[in-house]
């Protein structure tokens, strides 16, 4: 009665650590190429040597391209499904996703009536270096527009052992696993300008919005693909009710980094990641 019987349904509460890439927070600064001429891909790893402005030592230190996240064990990752095809074979599938949009914001300008005399307090943001000071109407910042995406997809297959204890039911399977994070960045208008040497006026030394210089969109995007062998027992609680704990014995994961600012050369990385006996889950199943 307690062992799993052909045709049936298992949805199992994971408790793990997190399957998606990374963390959302960090994505804009470990995916998002640096538009102000340091090389692409300048913010992703962290260079011990001299060359530290031309070479990347380790792209996992920053991005947490291994095969899951370091994220602490109390994560939820979600609700995987089983279906038993026989009385020892399940086909169990797992799947997140998880999208963020930030609209972006325009910076407006502040305007000066000088009726502070002295410095304190004094935000500086203006292009050009002027300062605003008590009495002012202070400039507001520009915020840059992002999409973020991340998903994740997980698909395998367990056999399951006969033991002369009916309530324990240890198995063993195998399973592929895919993973994406994305982020996409458009540039509000900033108030900055650069100088030319455009003659204006009689002067040297004009000011022109940076946009007209400055490409508009950037992007970053990481592709994983990997697969490994899960072991597992469970312990049914009840008719229906099993608690499971699940890890993983081999684990592999090949994973893409690609860098984009429109309108020049894309930057491409790999790694390759194996990892032995880790990341275990504990599972809360219904079966039914």
């Amino acid at each position: 009665m307690f062992a799993p019987r052909a045709g049936q349904w298992e949805i199992d509460l994971v408790l793990g650590q997190n399957q998606f890439f990374n963390n959302e927070a960090f994505l804009s600064t470990t995916l998002l190429p640096n538009s102000y001429g340091e090389a692409i891909g300048s913010t992703i790893g962290i260079s011990d040597a001299d060359d530290q402005q031309f070479l990347i030592t380790d792209l996992t230190q920053t991005i947490n391209i291994g095969f899951l996240n370091t994220n602490a064990m109390t994560n939820m990752i979600g609700l995987q499904a089983r279906y038993f095809i026989t009385n020892h074979l399940d086909l169990n599938f797992m799947g997140a996703y998880n999208v963020n949009l930030q609209p972006g914001k325009d910076f407006v300008e502040g305007s000066v009536f000088g009726l502070a005399n002295s410095n304190t307090n004094t935000v500086v943001f203006d292009p050009e270096g002027t300062t605003y000071d008590v009495g002012d109407i202070f400039a507001q910042k520009a915020i840059l527009a992002s999409v973020q995406n991340a998903a994740m997809g997980q698909i395998g297959m367990n056999y399951y052992f006969t033991v002369p204890n009916e309530r324990i039911n240890p198995y063993i399977g195998i399973y592929g696993q895919a993973k994406w994070a994305r982020i996409n960045s458009y540039y509000p208008y900033t108030g900055q300008v650069v100088t030319t040497d455009v003659i204006n006026e009689g002067d040297y030394g004009d000011y022109q919005p940076i946009s007209l210089y400055r490409d508009g969109g950037r992007a970053g995007q990481m592709l994983g693909f990997g697969g490994g062998i899960a072991f597992g027992v469970q312990y049914s609680l009840m008719e229906g009710l099993v608690l499971g704990l699940e890890f993983s014995p081999v684990l592999y994961q090949y994973t893409l980094l690609h860098l984009q600012i429109n309108s020049q050369s894309p930057f491409y990385a790999c790694n390759h990641n194996v990892s032995v006996f880790k990341y275990p889950q504990v599972k809360i199943g219904f079966r039914f």
